[in-house]
């Protein structure tokens, strides 16, 4: 489960909002937890990010890993804490 954590942060550095529907419905059927769908949620920002590119690359890079540093450190207590079970 732990692998799953780290592939859902890692796919919503992804700037589109489709990849999110992927742990969505895998939370929809109890397959994974709720600290997972919190990481993927506050990593993925969907086509927001799209505009911020035409403008710079540096602050759009430096966005997606702050979002992604975010995620990890509130979604990863909880996912140790217990807020794994899917059931």
């Amino acid at each position: 489960m732990i692998l799953i954590f780290l592939i859902c942060a890692l796919v919503g550095i992804i700037p589109e909002s489709g990849p999110h529907m992927i742990f969505v419905m895998m939370f929809a059927n109890w397959l994974i937890p709720f600290s997972i769908l919190l990481t993927s949620s506050i990593v993925q920002d969907g086509h927001g990010m799209l505009p911020l590119f035409s403008y710079t690359i540096k602050d759009s890079v430096l966005i997606k890993l702050f979002n992604l540093l975010f995620a990890i450190v509130i979604g990863l207590p909880l996912f140790l804490l217990g807020v794994y079970e899917c059931h």
